[in-house]
């Protein structure tokens, strides 16, 4: 099973930067391929619908949320990959955020490692415009 996995390190403080990303609905504030994020709930459980630039959708699943660190899975997606679950944390080293965004999936295409690294690095090429 592939695993992907990301950092990158922010000229702010921890709460500077999770006041802007650390919430699960938040992506649309910070991810430039995300136009839209609607709030749905299933089975009693947060989950987030997720318009992409060029009309696609994704639809997650919350896992776990806490201060610093979210967990979610991938629930239907036009994305290739299958049993997707991933985790997006933040930690503060003296002033500065380090955000590591991490995941483990089934690929179903060749190129699906460098999809994911692709929309990791660009959210967090957004974020350091942002933050520095």
């Amino acid at each position: 099973m592939p695993i992907v996995s990301r950092s990158v390190t922010l000229n702010a403080p921890f709460f500077n930067v999770w006041a802007l990303m650390g919430e699960f609905q938040s992506l649309a504030d910070w991810h430039p391929a995300v136009v839209k994020v609607i709030r749905e709930e299933i089975n009693g459980r947060e989950h987030r619908r997720i318009k992409l630039q060029g009309g696609g959708e994704i639809l997650e699943k919350l896992h776990d949320h806490e201060i610093g660190s979210y967990s979610y899975s991938i629930v239907e997606s036009p994305l290739p990959v299958e049993n997707y679950i991933s985790n997006i944390s933040a930690a503060e080293i003296q002033s500065q955020t380090v955000i590591t965004w991490s995941s483990s999936f089934e690929g179903t295409a060749d190129d699906a490692e460098d999809v994911v690294a692709g929309i990791y690095e660009a959210g967090f090429d957004a974020l350091s415009k942002r933050f520095g």
